[in-house]
Order: C-alpha cells, then structure tokens, then sequence
C-alpha cells in the first residue's frame, strides 16, 4: 500500500512538472516580448527590470538580451556594467566589434586587460571558423583511426610510436575543442584590490588592481583566487571580482 502511494505521489509530481514548466516558460517569452517593446520605445530602464530575471532562463534568447543589457548600462553611464556584459559576450563568441568597443571603454578609464591583442585576434579566427577547424582536426582523426583499425583487423605490426602520437594528438583535440573554457575572466568590482604573491593578507603586493581591471582567474583557495595580470601570476580576494564566465 505504501508502494503504491508513493507512486501516485511521483506520478503527480512529475505530471505537475511537465505542466507548468511550459506555463513558466511561456511566462518567460511573454515578458520577454513586453521587454523587448519596451526597449524599441527607448523606455530602457523598464526593459532593464525585465530583462534582469529571465537573462539566465531564456537561453536561446542570452545573448541578445546581454546585448540589450549592455547597451542599456551605456546608456546609463554604468561602464563597469556594460563591460561586464560585453566582456561575458566577448569569452564564449569574440568578435571584433565588441573588442573594439572594449578596448574603447578601457582607454577611456585607464584600464588594462582589454587592449585587442594577438590572442583576440586569434580568437577571431578560432570562433568564426571553429565548425570547420573541428571538421578537419576530426576527420584527421578519424583517418589516423581507421588506418590503425585496418592495421589491427589484418594483424599488421602497429609501432607504439603511432598510438603516442595518435593519444598527444587526441589530447590536443580536447584541449583545442576547450580552449576559450581555460580563459576565465573575471572583472575587478572594488574600487582598490591587491594581487598578492600567495593566499594571504599579509603577503606582499604585486600589483595594486582598480576598478574595471580585467583578470584571468584560476582555481580557489578559501577566499583567495589564483589569477594572472599583465604578466603576473598572483592572487586576489575572490570578493574582490565579478567572474564572467
């Protein structure tokens, strides 16, 4: 008996589920519609209150809404904002518009970390041609697969040389798949904060960070973060900077 209440309570639970996610969803695209009036009526402020809640759940719609966002906090005069949306923007689909427009705001307050650099320019070509990159890497592989399969199916001698090689190449495909995941930028929020040599307040200063600086951030230990800045590696209170992505 208790077998079959339980039962009908997850049968409801789930049944519940599956009605209203649609219900929020829809919810979701209705705000998302008055939103986006309310911008094109140059009513900012009122689209910015909408925008705000549903910019995470709306995930086909994210990057336009970021968009919208950042356009907003430049209307608003709220650099730090707008950076930080076009900063999240520029780490999953760099472009050079938005490093140009990043670099802009960064000279204009005396920032660092957002000069357009090599790596922008690489990441230009590594997001505008990736399908076709990966396609190539891939049927690389493939190729190197299937000769190796051969080779085993009519028992000829494989060198182990081949299989390192075939595994460091492997290797270098996950890493060159992942590779925009291991820049993890963060923003500095705080008007003054300190890139220390280790985790500890009483550790010298290597650099002294403002406002708007951008980083690149690594793992975290207690309520320090290992980071790297303009040549340096160091690590900064985690208090002290908004991650992007």
């Amino acid at each position: 008996m208790q077998v079959y209440h339980l039962n009908k309570i997850i049968f409801f639970a789930l049944f519940s589920f599956c009605i209203w996610q649609p219900a929020y969803s829809q919810i979701d695209r209705n705000q998302l519609t008055l939103a986006d009036s309310l911008f094109k009526s140059n009513r900012l402020l009122e689209a910015e209150k909408i925008y705000l809640p549903i910019v995470e759940t709306q995930r086909s719609e994210n990057e336009t809404i970021r968009l919208k966002l950042a356009y907003i906090a430049k209307a608003k005069n709220d650099w730090l904002q707008e950076l930080y949306y076009l900063s999240s923007l520029q780490a999953e689909q760099d472009r050079p518009a938005i490093a140009k427009r990043l670099q802009e705001i960064g000279d204009r307050q005396g920032l660092s970390g957002f000069q357009i650099n090599l790596m922008d320019q690489f990441l230009w070509i590594y997001f505008t041609y990736f399908p076709y990159l990966m396609g190539f890497l891939f049927a690389l592989a493939f190729y190197v697969v299937g000769i190796l399969s051969f080779k085993k199916v009519k028992k000829m001698k494989i060198k182990a040389y081949s299989l390192y090689y075939l595994g460091f190449y492997l290797l270098f495909l996950a890493w060159f798949a992942n590779f925009p995941a291991l820049l993890q930028y963060g923003i500095i929020t705080k008007e003054k904060a300190y890139l220390r040599d280790f985790a500890s307040s009483a550790a010298p200063v290597k650099q002294m960070l403002k406002k708007g600086n951008r980083i690149i951030h690594w793992q975290k230990k207690d309520i320090w973060v290992n980071c790297y800045f303009e040549g340096e590696l160091g690590y900064v209170k985690a208090d002290d900077y908004l991650p992007i992505n």
